[in-house]
């Protein structure tokens, strides 16, 4: 799978999960009438965070191969220590940690599609037809030779 895909979804990821910790103490007493108070639940968090960090951190991975730029992977490791001590904070510092990680983690996708665009003049999905078009003619060869 192309590093774009990866990097739009972990953005959809990052709005939602920004939005889930800054709504949730308004929604959650509702929610709770409904049935869904486990949105509220230190689980739902930790898997939202986790699936935020894993597709962010393929995506980075994945565009180091075209851009080679640690800036990307550190502005994710930085929104990631935010995001897993913003629990340490006062009220109002905390929702400040939600927002700059949550900008954080945009920054480091777009940041991420940006360097490769610019590396290789080209958006970075023609470079991975590229690569996949000349490992199968690479594994062609192999198999006549």
């Amino acid at each position: 799978m192309q590093h774009t895909s990866f990097d739009k979804a972990g953005i959809t990821i990052a709005i939602l999960c920004a939005l889930h910790c800054l709504l949730l103490p308004v929604v959650l007493p509702t929610m709770a009438l409904m049935g869904l108070s486990f949105f509220g639940m230190l689980w739902v968090e930790l898997v939202v965070l986790a699936m935020s960090f894993t597709v962010g951190g393929i995506a980075i991975v994945l565009g180091m191969r075209h851009h080679s730029s640690l800036f990307p992977l550190l502005t994710l490791i930085t929104a990631g220590v935010l995001f897993f001590f913003k629990h340490e904070l006062s009220a109002p510092w905390e929702q400040l940690a939600i927002i700059a990680g949550a900008l954080l983690l945009i920054t480091a996708h777009t940041l991420n599609l940006y360097l490769c665009r610019k590396q290789n003049n080209v958006p970075c999905e023609e470079i991975e037809e590229r690569n996949t078009a000349m490992d199968a003619s690479e594994t062609t060869k192999v198999v006549v030779s």
